[in-house]
């Protein structure tokens, strides 16, 4: 899908879920590696100039090889943490992936096995 900017009034949605990042350099890759790990979704971004939010709809997946590939140098996803202040959903964190999701009361988080 695409890269879109995302307005103020959209931000309120409660479906959007993924990192608040702060801007620069770091922020920039982090929307590049969520749009190439959520194909077939939107990424909407709000700049907010001292930060930025970085949503996709249900789910927001990152992984540390594309976060690493639009860096263009290694780097842990922990070290994101630093400079993520927030997020928007809840969030499940393995050594290589970030997982944002919402989730309604009473559904499984993704991969349980119900």
């Amino acid at each position: 899908m695409a890269i879109l900017e995302m307005t103020p009034d959209a931000e309120a949605s409660p479906d959007l879920v993924g990192p608040v990042i702060r801007a620069g350099n770091l922020a920039e890759a982090v929307i590049e590696a969520v749009a190439l790990d959520n194909p077939g979704s939107d990424v909407l971004v709000l700049d907010r100039d001292d930060y930025v939010r970085v949503h996709t709809l249900g789910t927001c997946r990152l992984t540390q090889a594309s976060l690493q590939a639009c860096l263009g140098q290694p780097c842990r996803l922990a070290e994101l943490e630093i400079d993520m202040p927030s997020f928007r959903g809840r969030l499940k964190t393995r050594d290589d992936e970030y997982l944002w999701f919402y989730n309604q009361r009473g559904a499984g988080t993704p991969g349980d096995q119900r």
